[in-house]
């Protein structure tokens, strides 16, 4: 009977007892040594998960050697994908792992580390926002003006297309000041995790710039610094084909190159984000037929995906057409929803 009871016991003990985490023993530049089950790293954080304090965030930069005794997933700043575990290193900044798929024991810098264990990535990501912003004051001055832009965003793995669009109108004393709307369509194909190449088309129309219609299509090569929910950076250029369309009846038509940078990057945790994109074209057979297009400005998180944007708009054209003025400049004060 006191055997039955002893075995009953310890049934019900592996039962209810959790299971010991994984160990996994990290030591850090300053000295301290921390052990418990590593969790993930992504975008410079390491998470531990420890039987002592839950789960623990410490700084990537931080973390001068580990150990493992289960199976890790490395992902390195260049793409590759390696799986094993993390034996024990002397070599300070080091990480010795080793797997099935490693043909013996492979010594990895860890600031050439860019995730550890990173969670799946949905097979579709759909990112979007719309701005609107209007403004209507009558007496002395009748003024009203109505801005709207929206773009949508599809990434897989290897794929990302942008599609977007804006419409301004102004006007004042029942005169009209401003009337344009432009739209974009753009694809990107990932050769490397950095390393892109695209495919863009935009298409304008400014009643004020005296273009019934211009159009712009070409490919090139993009690279992506930076890509996460926190920060975004990256460069473009690549050759296009211009085709403008005047008011007045005439046209023109050049081989361009093209360039383009897009930044932005929330601060104070998600207190603000600061936005700045710029695109321009420099005609190939003349230099001083140049034209741009700049957006800049701050987005506040509000609640439930709404927030308020305070934005600055200045288009640039160095050859415009005749009577008309080579900058346009908008400031924009609106209300946006994101998902």
């Amino acid at each position: 009977m006191t055997a039955t009871r002893s075995l009953a016991l310890a049934v019900l003990a592996l039962v209810v007892l959790p299971a010991p985490l994984p160990a996994a023993e990290i030591y850090l530049k300053n000295g301290n040594h921390l052990s418990g089950a590593i969790v993930s790293m992504r975008e410079g954080k390491l998470v531990l998960e420890t039987d002592f304090a839950g789960r623990l965030t410490v700084d990537w930069t931080h973390v001068e050697r580990l150990s493992t005794d289960a199976p890790l997933t490395v992902v390195l700043e260049e793409g590759s994908t390696l799986e094993g575990i993390s034996q024990p290193s002397a070599a300070p900044n080091r990480l010795l792992l080793n797997g099935v798929s490693i043909p013996g024991p492979l010594m990895l810098e860890l600031s050439k580390i860019k995730a550890i264990n990173p969670p799946e990535e949905r097979p579709i990501n759909l990112n979007g926002r719309i701005n609107v912003g209007l403004n209507k004051a009558s007496g002395n001055t009748d003024l009203e003006n109505a801005h709207i832009d929206a773009e949508l965003l599809v990434r897989t793995v290897s794929h990302r297309v942008t599609l977007g669009g804006a419409y301004n109108r102004a006007s004042e004393d029942n005169h009209k000041t401003e009337n344009n709307a432009m739209g974009r369509l753009k694809h990107d194909y990932f050769l490397t995790r950095e390393l892109y190449w695209y495919l863009s088309g935009m298409a304008e129309r400014d009643d004020f710039k005296e273009i019934s219609l211009r159009t712009t299509l070409g490919p090139g090569f993009g690279y992506q610094f930076f890509e996460s929910e926190r920060m975004n950076l990256s460069v473009e250029a690549g050759p296009s084909y211009v085709y403008t369309n005047f008011n007045h009846g005439g046209q023109d038509d050049s081989q361009s190159g093209r360039w383009a940078v897009r930044f932005d990057r929330f601060f104070f945790g998600t207190l603000f984000q600061y936005y700045f994109t710029n695109e321009g074209f420099v005609s190939a057979s003349d230099t001083s037929d140049v034209f741009m297009f700049t957006r800049t400005g701050l987005r506040f998180p509000i609640r439930g995906g709404l927030f308020l944007n305070a934005g600055f708009e200045w288009d640039w054209d160095n050859t415009p057409a005749e009577d008309a003025d080579k900058s346009d400049y908008r400031y924009i004060l609106s209300i946006g929803y994101g998902f």
